[in-house]
């Protein structure tokens, strides 16, 4: 059966601008969250009980789209975890190669569509730093810089609290900073929650290591099989690299591939509802920060019972 289409890709690679986008059947009602949005197109859903926050998503659209072109599908995950902020933050605009030369928002150049040129992604080490920088912010609460000012985090959290995700290449983006980045002033990996690729692939193949740390970061990574754009094979090969790396460095972790049959450059209602959501709520589950303390990364969060949920 062919899933329900929730929105299409808002642009082809094969160099046509398609900003085209389906919703149905999708309710968003955030009673529990409030919306807000920074001058550099971040778009933040918090809890509106802030007391509540103890997790973190940062969610990367695709090339060519910004934070609002998530902000639908971001409502309708937030519905179903009531603890969860969400960041969606807006990639700079900037030349893409592929797409003959034209300016969009693009977390990194793109020159072609084989392995090697995916190696060069000219802008994704400044991505990558923003993208910490978010997630160090969670981590410490300080909202001293400018990144930080209109996202910096009340209930500040432990690593473990926070999943990247993202759709296309922002679910590039989101599985090579969560695996290769280290936390700040340390060399110990990120050791996330989790990372949620959507329609993605992993760039810079030949140059990805797994930061030490990391090698536990659970990996959700849905795909549609007709993909025209990022073929369904991404996946595959993309986990066969982390699987191959993990394995030298005598760890595995789960990276868990979903496919939908029919399914072109696009996302499914089933598939943030069934399989989305489901994970999120496995790697970050409600919980009650029962102590706080000088240091965020040493908070107890205990998970609630399901009469608490």
């Amino acid at each position: 059966m062919r899933p329900s289409l929730l929105f299409t890709s808002s642009l082809s690679l094969s160099s046509h601008f398609l900003h085209s986008r389906a919703v149905r059947g999708l309710s968003s009602s955030t009673a529990l969250h409030a919306i807000s949005r920074s001058d550099d197109g971040t778009v933040i859903i918090t809890p509106q009980d802030e007391s509540q926050h103890s997790a973190t998503v940062i969610l990367c659209h695709g090339l060519g789209d910004t934070a609002n072109g998530w902000v639908e599908p971001a409502q309708y995950l937030a519905n179903q975890l009531p603890h969860v902020k969400w960041i969606l933050p807006t990639a700079p605009i900037q030349p893409v190669t592929l797409n003959m030369g034209m300016s969009m928002p693009s977390w990194y150049d793109i020159v072609g569509l084989d392995s090697r040129s995916s190696e060069f992604c000219e802008g994704l080490d400044e991505s990558m730093e923003r993208i910490l920088s978010f997630v160090e912010n969670e981590v410490s609460g300080d909202d001293s810089s400018a990144t930080a000012t209109a996202t910096a985090c009340v209930n500040p959290l432990d690593y473990s609290r926070i999943v990247l995700a993202g759709f296309s290449q922002g679910g590039a983006l989101a599985l090579y900073t969560g695996m290769t980045q280290s936390r700040k002033q340390s060399n110990v990996g990120l050791g996330l929650g989790g990372i949620t690729v959507m329609s993605g692939y992993l760039p810079r193949s030949k140059a990805f290591a797994i930061a030490t740390g990391s090698e536990k970061t659970p990996i959700l990574h849905c795909h549609g099989e007709q993909d025209s754009v990022v073929p369904v094979q991404a996946a595959a090969l993309s986990k066969e690299r982390v699987s191959s790396l993990l394995k030298e460095m005598g760890s595995e972790n789960s990276y868990e591939v979903k496919t939908y049959p029919g399914l072109d450059h696009s996302v499914a209602i089933e598939e943030l509802k069934n399989d989305v959501a489901a994970f999120l709520k496995r790697v970050i589950p409600p919980c009650r920060l029962s102590q706080r303390s000088p240091s965020p990364s040493s908070q107890v969060c205990k998970k609630m019972i399901p009469n608490q949920l």
